[in-house]
């Protein structure tokens, strides 16, 4: 073990310590909205609707008896709206007032939660939201020195302005996103849109029977998408600090900033970026891997894939430490029975995050050219690093 690889355990570990010092009592809040488990969901979506939730505790006579997800409510679109909280509720991780932030963090990141339950025994004390988590990074000068280029998603998904609002629910829903910049015919950015614009223009304008009518996954929008985008959007430069990135969110109340080089939009950075930079940093013994979207019959191919990313990983940690991986899995049926595979990779790595994306008929293939990519990425890096060190 090198003398860098030495010192670089010793900061995360540092890191790590600074982080888990915050407790969850000190920055949870302790007034929050909850529904019962015989709530009907259309009122259960007004309520979260109402107070900008993402997430909300149900309760029956015994205390906490799960949560309404409103990611996973995108997922269900055929749900109908009369449908009980109990019946579309989940059991959340749980979370105590004790447990470590990293760990917290990492629950978010595999849940897709934006807010979390603390509970003390089936009684709910408090929640937790990424705002909580990503009020840390500027409290802690080797997090908030990191500068946007660092975690940022460089391979940006964009919709043209007078592209249909239900191509852009479609493409949000393959890439399990909820948020997509907006671009005029030069390739400038112009707007924001956010699947809250859709369902809030769908609630007022629709008579709702299904979850998927409010999302406009069914009963699509019939309109252009800068009629509901949010125009002159907030934005950052690469060389942006992370604890400037975090006061600009705190004081907008907003979750994404895309970010311009000039007029170029060359990366976009959310909070869950930073929460999942916040995971990274968690004590494990071995890199946390994520895979989202993969079907009931694809999953017969996980035990492939898995051990592609963990060949890929091998590799890459011969350059650089790998922390923390996701890939979400998009499939489009383009020829007949045939199915086409879209993979979107997110490594972490204790220097920087890589993006890559890789496209094929055969999921396994697909999976093999992503890691492929995420290696090319990293070797280009380091060689990057060792040029400049050549250059002083």
């Amino acid at each position: 073990m090198g003398v860098e690889e030495l010192e670089g355990i010793k900061k995360r570990e540092i890191l790590r310590s600074k982080i888990d010092s915050k407790g969850l009592s000190g920055m949870m809040s302790e007034e929050f909205d909850t529904v019962d488990v015989d709530t009907p969901l259309y009122d259960v979506l007004a309520k979260m609707k109402s107070q900008d939730l993402h997430e909300i505790p149900v309760l029956d006579a015994n205390g906490m008896a799960g949560i309404v997800s409103f990611g996973t409510l995108l997922r269900r679109k055929t749900v109908a709206v009369t449908t009980k909280a109990r019946s579309v509720m989940e059991s959340p991780p749980e979370v105590r007032t004790d447990t470590p932030l990293t760990e917290v963090a990492e629950h978010m990141v595999s849940t897709g939660y934006r807010q979390m339950p603390v509970v003390r025994g089936h009684k709910i004390v408090g929640i937790v939201s990424r705002v909580d988590i990503i009020k840390v990074i500027p409290q802690i000068k080797d997090l908030r020195n990191l500068v946007v280029a660092d975690i940022m998603t460089e391979d940006v998904q964009t919709v043209k302005e007078d592209d249909a609002v239900r191509d852009a629910v479609e493409l949000m829903r393959n890439l399990d996103i909820r948020t997509l910049p907006v671009i005029d015919d030069e390739g400038r950015l112009t707007a924001i849109l956010g699947v809250k614009d859709i369902v809030r223009y769908n609630w007022r304008e629709k008579q709702k029977q299904t979850v998927g009518e409010i999302t406009g996954n069914s009963s699509p929008v019939e309109i252009k998408v800068e009629s509901l985008a949010v125009n002159s959007p907030t934005t950052v430069s690469p060389d942006t600090t992370l604890g400037e990135a975090v006061g600009i969110m705190l004081e907008k109340n907003i979750s994404t900033l895309p970010v311009l080089m000039g007029k170029e939009i060359v990366g976009i950075v959310t909070n869950y970026d930073m929460v999942e930079l916040v995971a990274s940093l968690r004590e494990r013994d071995m890199v946390y891997m994520q895979i989202t979207g993969l079907e009931e019959e694809d999953r017969r191919e996980l035990e492939v894939m898995e051990k592609e990313i963990q060949a890929g990983m091998a590799k890459i940690a011969k350059v650089t430490r790998p922390m923390l991986f996701t890939m979400h899995v998009s499939k489009y049926h383009e020829r007949g029975n045939s199915a086409k595979y879209s993979l979107s990779g997110r490594l972490t790595t204790e220097y920087k995050v890589y993006v890559a994306k890789a496209v094929d008929w055969n999921i396994t293939r697909t999976t093999i050219q992503l890691m492929e990519r995420l290696e090319r990425r990293v070797m280009e890096k380091k060689e990057e690093r060792l040029d400049r060190r050549r250059g002083r």
